[in-house]
């Protein structure tokens, strides 16, 4: 009876393959269904699993996109060192490989998480990368793109002198090909972040109201107008011409809430609420830091509840309250403190990281138990086909009589 059922699962589930067919002829670069889709550990032992079936001297490209997938997930993970080896490796197979535009991709990913976790120096160094490789390929439009990005990480290095030199080369339009409006846009905004600083307020102001602004407006990069407004805000209260910088605040605001931006919301009221303090607007500066406390804690950000206790500091050290002031100013330092131990902790894990060892490849030996179980497996079939013949005859024998 047990033959008998098997049979009749076979006729009726088994697919249609012929004996000794193989299923897939070539690897398929996709990650894997896992029976549970949220275990990253049964990801990361199937795509293993797949790049040791690679032949490594010849598949280095699907090794590189594998490793990619792995480091995604390791990321997720917060796994840093071993997504970052990951990605060194993938970076190291595609330029192997030549092919450059994946392995722009990865230094782009790498360049990306230092300057996020404020690696500043390492964030240089794989930016510089990334534009030595956009250059001989001659693609000008991602060079500039990349040139912006560069010259904004130097800017916090207080590289000045290096910074224009890359902005300027944007500006003058040395890659030979027509920028972006929003790239040449993005350029002459960080150089009026650079004159205001060196308190050239004039050349500042004229970069963003006589060019920037006019390029992004045409571009339709409603962002780029946020952080305009805000670049002017800071010029005009610098010089404390509060009218002025409390109408681009205002601007910066609106524009914000319209696009849904709520970090830029936040900002723009931390920036208010200083100007209203300034002109001792005490009740209204107090209303902008509670909405937008309210705003950040929501979000969780730590950077941005770090600016609004910075703003509450400037709030109550001007209003008189000494020490509300000092514990606004502990509160600030202490969860920038946080943020800061956070990427520190990020980024020297992945300093730490070291190109992935090829991992040896086990032989293919058959054991003795499985050759064995196949030829069982047969057996049991062939005798299931036989006993649904044996019954086909037996039915039939009984409807003649």
């Amino acid at each position: 009876m047990k033959v008998l059922y098997l049979a009749i699962a076979l006729f009726l589930f088994h697919p249609s393959l012929s004996s000794g067919q193989v299923i897939t002829d070539s690897i398929e670069l996709l990650v894997p269904d896992v029976s549970s889709p949220d275990d990253p550990q049964a990801k990361i032992k199937a795509i293993r699993a797949m790049i040791a079936s690679l032949n490594r001297d010849t598949q280095l490209v699907e090794e590189g996109d594998l490793r990619i997938e792995l480091s995604k997930i390791m990321f997720k993970e917060g796994w840093t060192k071993k997504a970052f080896s990951e990605l060194l490796t993938a970076e190291m197979l595609f330029h192997k490989a030549g092919d450059s535009e994946k392995r722009e991709a990865a230094i782009a990913t790498m360049a990306a998480f230092y300057k996020a976790n404020n690696a500043l120096a390492d964030a240089e160094k794989y930016y510089t990368l990334l534009l030595q490789v956009q250059e001989t390929q001659q693609k000008y439009a991602e060079a500039a793109k990349t040139a912006n990005i560069l010259a904004g990480v130097l800017m916090k290095r207080q590289d000045v002198k290096k910074a224009s030199g890359y902005l300027n080369t944007i500006i003058e339009n040395q890659y030979d090909a027509p920028n972006g409006k929003s790239t040449l846009a993005d350029a002459y905004v960080k150089l009026a972040e650079i004159r205001r600083v060196q308190k050239k307020y004039k050349q500042a102001e004229s970069l963003i109201l006589k060019k920037a602004l006019g390029l992004y407006r045409s571009a339709g990069n409603q962002v780029g107008r946020v952080n305009c407004f805000d670049v002017l805000g800071h010029i005009y209260l610098e010089q404390k011409r509060h009218s002025e910088a409390k109408w681009f605040f205002i601007q910066a605001n609106t524009l914000a809430r319209n696009l849904n931006d709520e970090k830029g919301v936040v900002v723009s009221l931390v920036n208010l609420s200083r100007v209203k303090v300034a002109i001792k607007d005490y009740s209204l500066a107090a209303r902008d830091l509670k909405e937008a406390s309210a705003i950040a804690a929501r979000l969780n950000n730590l950077s941005l509840m770090a600016d609004v206790k910075d703003g509450y500091a400037n709030y109550y050290s001007r209003t008189g309250n000494k020490i509300a002031a000092k514990s606004s100013e502990r509160g600030s330092v202490k969860l920038t403190d946080s943020v800061s131990r956070m990427m520190t902790s990020q980024a020297e894990s992945a300093h730490t990281a070291q190109v992935v060892p090829h991992e040896p490849v086990a032989p293919v030996v058959a054991s003795e138990e499985a050759p064995r179980k196949q030829k069982n497996y047969t057996l049991e079939i062939a005798a299931a086909i036989f006993s649904l013949i044996l019954l086909g005859a037996f039915l039939l024998k009984r409807k003649k009589e």
